[in-house]
């Protein structure tokens, strides 16, 4: 999937691809990139089934090999929402 995301103020726009790897799902915001990768190549954001566990890995600096968030998202699964009555 390509998208362009817009700024909230319309200043700015960026181009962004989705893409099934074997990994996961990859995030590419054009002109972002990953650690010891190729421009173009590789994508700061990736969604993956670890272990069982859904998570979101993102690599916030280019220089730094490993990601600087890794987020584990079971907490949001719908079966886990408490009943508020």
């Amino acid at each position: 999937m390509k998208t362009t995301l817009r700024d909230h103020d319309g200043e700015r726009t960026i181009r962004v691809e989705v893409a099934e790897e074997q990994c996961g799902l990859v995030i590419y915001p054009v002109g972002y990139g990953c650690f010891g990768c190729a421009d173009g190549t590789a994508g700061p954001i990736l969604l993956e089934l670890h272990d069982g566990r859904l998570r979101l890995l993102v690599w916030d600096d280019i220089n730094l090999e490993d990601p600087s968030h890794i987020i584990d998202l079971e907490g949001a699964r719908e079966d886990q929402r408490r009943d508020s009555r």
